[in-house]
Parts: structure tokens; sequence; C-alpha cells
């Protein structure tokens, strides 16, 4: 009997094995996903800031163009008064002008809030380009090792399930049965070491006299509360009972 509660104990630690590359199996693409979805809202980002400033560029340039299209206005009126002969005229042309300068005095004022604002997405184009780059800097160091530790996976589940296996057909039937059934029912722990009197599976106060059956290791003990199997801890293994 002793030499099946260790060979229960030897399964269910590469259940825990087994349990730890599902859990990777889960982790892993989701690390692989978030570094490639860093690099694609990076790359979002950039683009949204250029297109942002290519904006400002282009009403500055209209901006500009309306600056100068007023000025032309300006000099040909200019040009005009002195061959005008009547006072009438003369006010009504001063004042075309007067308005033009103030329609420029108006864009210039816009364009300075355009010129700040210009300013300001250079410098989160900045921030973006250094945030890509850092992006696809994680990407390149740590894509490759994640892909290659995701593809083997599969392999060390099934490698360490058949060597749990082999140790499983030196077992009796029913017990193997209620081994099994425990892994799926209970979190993949049909095993649990005694802890301060307890089971380490969910706590329960174990009895005297399953504490001394227990001591003995003469039969397969029961959690009768959870129903794992309980064993008192082996030395060698004492770590990982903690």
């Amino acid at each position: 009997m002793k030499e099946q509660l260790n060979v229960l104990a030897a399964m269910q630690k590469l259940d825990d094995k087994i349990g730890q590359y599902r859990v990777l199996q889960e982790v892993l693409p989701k690390q692989l996903n978030e570094i490639n979805e860093r690099v694609e809202q990076a790359t979002i980002d950039l683009l949204a800031g250029e297109t942002e400033k290519a904006e400002i560029n282009k009403q500055q340039r209209a901006q500009e163009g309306e600056i100068k299209t007023h000025q032309e206005q300006i000099q040909k009126y200019g040009n005009q008064l002195s061959a005008i002969k009547t006072n009438k005229e003369y006010k009504a042309l001063n004042s075309e002008i007067a308005y033009l300068k103030d329609k420029i005095s108006e864009i210039e004022s816009q364009l300075l809030v355009l010129m700040d604002a210009e300013t300001e997405v250079k410098a989160r184009i900045v921030g973006y380009k250094n945030a890509l780059a850092e992006a696809e800097a994680n990407k390149k160091a740590k894509e490759g090792d994640l892909k290659a530790q995701i593809e083997t996976l599969e392999e060390k589940v099934e490698s360490t399930r058949a060597e749990r296996n082999k140790l499983a057909v030196t077992l009796p039937v029913a017990l193997i049965k209620r081994y099994g059934n425990m892994i799926k029912n209970k979190g993949n722990q049909a095993l649990a070491y005694t802890h301060d009197g307890s089971c380490g599976g969910c706590g329960f106060v174990i009895r005297q006299q399953m504490r001394i059956e227990l001591q003995l290791r003469e039969k397969v003990v029961y959690c009768e509360n959870c129903g794992r199997i309980l064993l008192n801890p082996f030395e060698e293994d004492s770590p990982e009972a903690k």
C-alpha cells in the first residue's frame, strides 16, 4: 500500500505540471496578443497624430493663401486711390481696405492658434513614435520565444500525461477512476497533503483515528469533507506540501 500511495503522490505531481501547462496555454497567447495589440495601437496613435498634423497644415496653407489674396486686393485698391476723383469713392475704397486689413488680422490670430496646435501635436507625434519603437522592440524580443513556448506546450502536456498514465496502470482500476474523477471535479487536485492536522485541500480538521491511519500508510485515506486522497507529507515532498 505504501508503494501505491507513493504512486498516487507522483501522479499528482505530474497532474500539477499538466495544470501549469494548461494555465500557460491560456496565458501565453494572451501575452502574445497584448504584444501585437500594443504595436497596433501605437501605429494607430501615430497615424492619427500625423493625420491631425496634416489637417492643421492644410488649414494653415488655406489661411496663408487667404491672407495673400487679401494683401493683393489691398495693393490693388491702394493703386486705385490716386485715380479716384470723388470723396465718396475715396472713402468707400478706404473702407474696403480697412475691412481687408481687419480680416488679415483676424486670420493671423487664427494662424497663431494653429501654430500652437501644431506644436502640441508634433510633441505627441514624438511620443507616439517612441511608443511604437518600444512596442516593436518588445515584440521582436518576446514574440519568437512566446510562439515557441505555445507550440511546445501541447507536446509537454501529452508527454506528461503519458508519464502519469504509465504510473496509473500499476494501481487498481477503482482507485484510478476515483482519482480521475477528483482531478476533474476538484480543481486538478485529487490528492492533498495534511497540514497542521487538517486537509490541505479544504482545511477540514482530521479525526484522531484518521491521523493514525495516515501515519501507518496501510490504506488509502480520504478527506471526510472534500473526498480528496489524504497523505502526510513525505520528507522529500515537504517543500511541495508547504
